[in-house]
């Protein structure tokens, strides 16, 4: 979880419509191809969205807001889309012994998809999202993504609307991909349809999390400005890792380390914690993820740490300084080594 042993284990990766196998260090992904964080509050006027008073006392972008997006602007509509929305078998015309939506989520300007095969293999999707509007109201939200460097358009959403009941937030929308699926991961079912969804709940904190408060702080996302560990290694290091292959030997049992000459490094490391108590772990080679993490967080009453949980459910501290608005630094300590990274906020 979000520091690793350099090198180790491996991740597979999509290239040309193949499969790859690069070395990599965490668990092995199909279809990153390209999060999500709880993002703070922008003033605008523009905006005729009447706060909850609920989130009087935090500075946390409003988890409550809702409406028919189409009658909204570009301000209103990012709120009220705002959050992670868990779809699993809530897809009005979806066959679970197929590919489906799993959930979907958004910040003020990314998202993250979670979709599942009929093997019941988890692929992501994460990218950044804009609105197509007419006088000033959102028509459709606009998804694009990026694979080897190029930006391209992945699907578009409409008709959504966002409603309250019994304190339960749903979201209804129609989502409607523009590419073929199946060109990417296994998927022979038709994913553009129509959906419903509940929103998740916001971790502890949330509604009390004023700009002083370090869960204020710590929400967000962050790009890693430098790394460091026991053994010397560099931001540069770990970047150089996504492209180190292995040669094993059978008669003589050795395995041999190189760099792939034909693979792109890793060129940005980013860290993504949001409010509804997940995070994104992220590297990116053009822009494009070559790898994607994503969990569970929680801060220690102290406040001093985090506790993180992996998507293998294997749980890590992660120790908490010199933490501001601009960025924080972060150490996990194990029995082999101390594990150092600086986080500079967006």
């Amino acid at each position: 979880m979000f520091c690793k042993d350099l090198p180790i284990t491996s991740v597979i990766n999509l290239q040309n419509n193949n499969y790859i196998l690069i070395k990599k260090h965490f668990a092995s992904l199909i279809f990153s191809v390209l999060v999500f964080s709880c993002s703070k509050d922008k003033v605008d006027d523009s905006s005729k969205t009447t706060e909850d008073l609920r989130m009087a006392n935090s500075a946390i972008t409003n988890i409550y807001a809702t409406g028919d997006v189409a009658e909204q602007t570009p301000e209103e509509a990012k709120k009220t889309i705002f959050g992670k929305w868990n779809l699993g078998s809530s897809a009005k015309s979806a066959s679970r012994s197929e590919c489906s939506f799993e959930s979907l989520e958004f910040t003020d300007e990314s998202y993250l998809i979670k979709l599942s095969d009929a093997n019941s293999q988890r692929h992501q999707i994460y990218g950044i999202y804009d609105f197509e509007e007419v006088d000033n109201k959102v028509v459709s939200v606009q998804l694009s993504t990026y694979f080897e460097g190029v930006s391209f358009e992945l699907a578009e959403i409409t008709d959504i609307v966002v409603e309250e009941n019994n304190g339960e937030l749903e979201i209804d929308f129609t989502f409607t991909f523009l590419m073929n699926l199946d060109d990417f991961f296994p998927c022979t079912n038709n994913l553009s349809q129509s959906y419903s969804a509940e929103k998740d709940e916001p971790m502890e904190g949330t509604l009390e999390a004023d700009e002083d408060s370090t869960h204020y702080k710590i929400v967000g996302k962050y790009f890693a400005k430098s790394y460091s560990d026991l053994y010397g290694n560099t931001l540069e290091d770990f970047f150089l890792d996504s492209c180190i292959e292995y040669d094993y030997n059978y008669e003589t049992g050795e395995e041999t380390e190189y760099i792939d000459e034909n693979c792109i490094p890793a060129d940005k490391l980013i860290l993504e914690l949001s409010t509804f108590g997940t995070y994104l772990f992220m590297e990116l080679a053009q822009n494009t993820p070559i790898y994607i993490e994503d969990g569970e967080w929680s801060l220690s009453s102290d406040e001093t740490s985090l506790k993180v949980t992996d998507p293998e459910g294997k749980i890590f501290v992660v120790s908490i300084t010199q933490i501001s608005n601009e960025g924080w630094t972060m150490t996990i300590e194990d029995d082999e080594d101390l594990q150092t990274i600086n986080w500079e906020k967006e």
